[in-house]
C-alpha cells in the first residue's frame, strides 16, 4: 500500500470515528459526506443527509441575518467560527460551537468542512452554576436583611417597652412618650429604606427613559444635600457645559446614581474638604468624573466596591454601588473606579448619548 492510500485511510478513519460532528459540503451548501457524531448529535441517518444542504439543521433561533454575516465573513477571512443553536431531526435546539473551514484541492477551493463541538452539556453545566450563584447571592441577601433589621426591630421593641411603662406611670409625661415615639418612627423609617433598598436590587424596575438636561440634573443635587454639605464644612463644586448636555435616561434612577456617590464622599470628608463634579461631552458619549479630597479607597478593598452586600460602614446594606452600576449598565453606560487620579475617591461614569446634541 502506497503512503499517499496510508495517509488517505488515515484521515478517513479520524473523520468517521471523530468524537465531534464533522460535515462536507460543496460550494452550494449540499452536504457531500458526514461522519457518526454529525449523525448521532442531529438524530439523522447517513443517507437521509447526503444530498441535503444544511439547512436541514438550521433553526429558527438563527435568523437569517445572523447567517448573511456569517457566509460573508467566510468570504471575507476564509473561515468562521462561533457558537450557533441549530436542530436535530424532532425539532430540538441544538447549541454547538461550529467552525467552518474550506477544503482545497490543488489551491482551488471545491467545498467547505463544519466541525460542530456540542455545547449543551457546557450550557447546563453553566445554567447551574448561575443557579447556585444565585441561590448563594439569595442566602447572603437573607442573612443580611436578619442582621440589618434585629437592631432596629430591638430598638423598637425596647422603647415600646418604656412607652408602655410611661404609661401607666403616675408621673406620665408627654415629652417622654413624644420622644420615645420619634425613636421607634425614625427606626421604623430606617426599616422601610432597608426594605426599598433590597427590593431595589432584587427587582430593578425597567427604565422610564426619556430626553432630559443631565447638567439641570446635577446642578439639582445641591437642593438634597447643601445642608449635609455645609454641616460638614465641604465645598461641592462642578464643572459643566453651558449648552444642555440631553440624556436618554430615567432621571430619577441617574438621579440616586449621582446622589449616592455624592452622599459617599460627604461620609467620606467627615473633617471637611471638596468634592468636584466634571462633565465632559464627547458627541457620541459623555464622561462624568466624581472625585473628592478624601482618603480615597484602600487596594484591598477595590475589587470588592461594586460587590453586594461588601461595606466598610457600621450602618449600611452594601448595595449602594451595586445598585449604581445596575443602573448604569441599564442605561449602556459604564460606571469604575480610577485608581491612577489625585488621592481621594474618583469615580467614572460614560452614558451614550443616542445621537443627541449633534449641534453642540
Amino acid at each position: 500500500m502506497t503512503k499517499p492510500t496510508q495517509e488517505c485511510i488515515l484521515f478517513h478513519n479520524a473523520f468517521l470515528f471523530s468524537s465531534d460532528a464533522i460535515v462536507l459540503t460543496d460550494l452550494h451548501g449540499v452536504i457531500t459526506e458526514v461522519n457518526k457524531a454529525f449523525c448521532e448529535l442531529f438524530g439523522y441517518s447517513r443517507e437521509e443527509l447526503i444530498g441535503q444542504t444544511t439547512r436541514i439543521i438550521r433553526s429558527q433561533h438563527t435568523d437569517d441575518l445572523f447567517y448573511q454575516k456569517m457566509w460573508e465573513s467566510i468570504q471575507e477571512a476564509g473561515e468562521w467560527k462561533g457558537e450557533i443553536i441549530n436542530q436535530d431531526k424532532s425539532g430540538n435546539p441544538v447549541s454547538v460551537l461550529l467552525s467552518i473551514t474550506p477544503i482545497l484541492q490543488d489551491g482551488q477551493k471545491i467545498g467547505y468542512m463544519g466541525i460542530e463541538i456540542d455545547m449543551r452539556e457546557q450550557i447546563k453545566i453553566q445554567e447551574n452554576m448561575a443557579r447556585s450563584e444565585r441561590l448563594a447571592t439569595i442566602g447572603k441577601m437573607a442573612a443580611k436583611v436578619a442582621h440589618e433589621i434585629r437592631n432596629p426591630l430591638s430598638s423598637i421593641s425596647l422603647n415600646a417597652e418604656i412607652l408602655q411603662d410611661e404609661l401607666k406611670s403616675e408621673n406620665f409625661s408627654v415629652e417622654e412618650a413624644q420622644s420615645l415615639l420619634s425613636s421607634i418612627m425614625r427606626e421604623v423609617d430606617r426599616l422601610a429604606n432597608l426594605t426599598n433598598e433590597y427590593l431595589q436590587f432584587s427587582r430593578m424596575p425597567k427604565s422610564q427613559n426619556e430626553a432630559h438636561n443631565i447638567c439641570r440634573l446635577i446642578e439639582n443635587l445641591t437642593i438634597f444635600i447643601e445642608s449635609e454639605l455645609r454641616a460638614n464644612q465641604i465645598e461641592l463644586k462642578m464643572n459643566l457645559p453651558e449648552q444642555p448636555v440631553l440624556v436618554k435616561m430615567d432621571k430619577d434612577q441617574i438621579h440616586r446614581v449621582l446622589l449616592n456617590l455624592v452622599r459617599n464622599s460627604i461620609e467620606a470628608l467627615s473633617q471637611g474638604g471638596t468634592i468636584n463634579i466634571n462633565l465632559e461631552n464627547h458627541k457620541s458619549y459623555l464622561e462624568i468624573l466624581l472625585s473628592d479630597t478624601g482618603n480615597g479607597i484602600s487596594a484591598d478593598q477595590l475589587d470588592k466596591v461594586f460587590e453586594p452586600f461588601y461595606t466598610t460602614k457600621d450602618i449600611g446594606t452594601g448595595l449602594g454601588l451595586p445598585i449604581s452600576k445596575q443602573i448604569i449598565e441599564e442605561h449602556g453606560g459604564t460606571i469604575a473606579y480610577l485608581t491612577d487620579k489625585a488621592p481621594g475617591a474618583n469615580f467614572l461614569i460614560t452614558l451614550p448619548l443616542n445621537g443627541y446634541n449633534k449641534g453642540h
